[in-house]
């Protein structure tokens, strides 16, 4: 299970709106932060409010730890980047074998919308949402890995 902590901004019914909170470095790059912390330093961050569901009755103001399966990640990154790409490809590859290269660019594109239809056809998996855990009582700094 993947962790963060978050701060509930609003409630609404069974839905909380939390906000995951980063800290500092996470101590693994000598306290400087890493390549990937400092190219987001470079393109801004910002928080991002998302709702789930308010198992904990958590009030605004409250610091709770959220979570997502492990591989949910994964599964979620293939289906939105994986996938497309894919079938982007295979269309491509088919369509240059059959038409040359104005087939392979019919197909490619053919290969992209099937990945649309793809993507609104996919049912929803509750799995891959995240969860409320349990109450965050700690006040030290939030340790997330770079």
């Amino acid at each position: 299970m993947l962790e963060q902590h978050a701060i509930v901004l609003k409630t609404d019914g069974a839905l909380a709106w939390v906000e995951a909170r980063e800290s500092g470095s996470c101590g693994s790059c000598s306290g400087g932060g890493c390549s990937t912390r400092r190219l987001a330093d470079l393109f801004g961050r910002r928080e991002r409010a998302f709702p789930v569901d308010n198992l904990l009755q958590a009030r605004e103001g409250e610091r709770v730890i959220i979570g997502i399966p492990g591989g949910a990640l994964w599964k979620s990154a293939f289906r939105l980047y994986g996938l497309p790409l894919l079938l982007l490809i295979a269309g491509g590859l088919a369509g240059q074998h059959l038409y040359a290269d104005p087939g392979a660019v019919i197909a490619a594109a053919a290969g992209l919308l099937l990945s649309a239809l793809a993507q609104k056809a996919w049912p929803g998996s509750r799995g891959w949402r995240p969860v409320m855990l349990r109450r965050d009582n700690e006040f030290s700094l939030v340790a997330k890995s770079c």
